[in-house]
């Protein structure tokens, strides 16, 4: 399909379902989830285990080939929690897998097949361990990590920093840092004085943000009919 054929009033009522289907089957199992949340296609968003929070106007996507998954998997006497600042995005085949703690701070992005965790989950000389040591992860503020990249238990990454597609990162990362590569080393540093905007930005000002969504909406999908989008699903033609 080149395009969206859905009526206006089509895009709204999706909207409207998919809100109300997080809110009644998938935010209870968070411990907090802030304002505002946005899931798209939340019935592929699996949320386990106990202490998973996350904080304001969080955007999670997911598909089926692609579901979010967020577990928490300890023992009792060790309570892992994994906990989302604000702003936070995540993109479809995100994966964070806790024993311990996983922390993202605020406005961190998360592009595809990201998997992000605290924990090897065996050793090497005892694979039946029911409590397999781990270390700590933590993403600073605005932490952007590319496609398919992989970031391993004790990793701390600093504020600002990039991590490229398909980069598997096992040591620490400095703030305003752009790393790459298996395992992943310095690309180059980014300037700290340079203005740096980030997803809060976008955020300052919600009600005019959600003005210019809509209108966006209502721009793009200008002219479209609940019988045109008919024919294109039933009856598609070339160029739909």
């Amino acid at each position: 399909m080149r395009r969206d054929h859905r009526p206006y009033w089509m895009h709204k009522a999706w909207e409207g379902f998919e809100n109300a289907w997080a809110r009644h089957f998938l935010t209870p199992h968070f411990d907090e989830i802030g304002v505002d949340p946005k899931i798209v296609l939340p019935w592929h968003v699996e949320v386990f285990g106990p202490n998973i929070t996350a904080g304001e106007r969080i955007h999670i996507v997911a598909t089926a080939a692609d579901p979010v998954r967020l577990t928490v998997w300890s023992p009792q006497t060790q309570a892992g929690k994994i906990t989302l600042g604000s702003h936070v995005f995540l993109a479809p085949g995100t994966k964070l897998l806790a024993a311990g703690s996983i922390e993202l701070g605020d406005d961190c992005l998360i592009a595809n097949r990201v998997t992000i965790t605290d924990c090897d989950w065996h050793s090497i000389h005892d694979r039946v361990d029911p409590q397999p040591a781990w270390k700590p992860v933590k993403l600073e503020r605005n932490v952007w990590i590319g496609d398919g990249a992989y970031i391993g238990k004790g990793v701390t990454i600093g504020e600002h920093s990039v991590v490229g597609a398909r980069s598997v990162v096992v040591k620490d990362v400095e703030p305003y840092t752009i790393v790459a590569g298996n395992p992943a080393r310095v690309i180059r540093r980014i300037d700290p004085d340079e203005p740096m905007r980030a997803r809060s930005d976008m955020f300052a000002d919600p009600v005019g943000m959600d003005r210019f969504f809509d209108t966006a909406y209502r721009q793009s999908l200008k002219g479209n009919s609940t019988l045109g989008w008919l024919r294109s699903r039933l009856f598609p033609r070339r160029g739909d």
